[in-house]
């Protein structure tokens, strides 16, 4: 089952904010939203790599020269920094993915197509970021969809999050 971590703020206008969503006999349907790889996301990590590079380099600079190993370890602890980064920068490339729920069925389409997933493990939703952790009941694969507040239209943002606060409960 699912779980949805409550938003730090609880008496925001985002959260008290009504939606028109379809409604079935079988519960609240959530219209497709297009969620793209977020810019933020990838300077927050390239902000933090940076830094993890720094404060290697800061820590190793006094052995530096005494002993032939540093300098080969902080050339391999760069190159993985730069492989992490490089693979980030491609995952940030990525095409945006489409989100949807009709008649209790979870859809997700991306470059390879359409099929259907079911959540597992918690829901995380807070204001500024919404990870949902999906399952391919066919297959077994799993994915991991983060979405930040630069990820995605405003509109769809706000229907989103109104939709797991509400119609989650009532479509599982």
């Amino acid at each position: 089952m699912s779980e949805i971590t409550p938003a730090s703020s609880q008496n925001s206008a985002a959260d008290s904010a009504v939606t028109s969503q379809r409604t079935t006999a079988t519960g609240v349907d959530l219209a497709p939203v297009i969620i793209s790889p977020s810019k933020n996301l990838w300077r927050i990590e390239f902000i933090f790599y940076s830094c993890m590079l720094v404060a290697a380099s800061i820590a190793i600079f006094p052995f530096f020269f005494s002993a032939f190993y540093w300098p080969i370890l902080w050339l391999v602890f760069s190159a993985l920094i730069f492989i992490a980064l490089r693979t980030r920068w491609r995952a940030q490339k990525l095409p945006a993915v489409t989100f949807s729920v009709e008649k209790h069925v979870w859809r997700l389409r991306d470059t390879t197509g359409e099929f259907t997933v079911v959540p597992y493990g918690e829901i995380l939703l807070w204001s500024w970021v919404i990870i949902l952790h999906l399952r391919n009941p066919v297959d077994g694969k799993k994915y991991h969809v983060v979405a930040l507040t630069d990820s995605m239209k405003e509109e769809d943002w706000r229907r989103l999050r109104v939709w797991l606060r509400t119609g989650l409960r009532k479509n599982l």
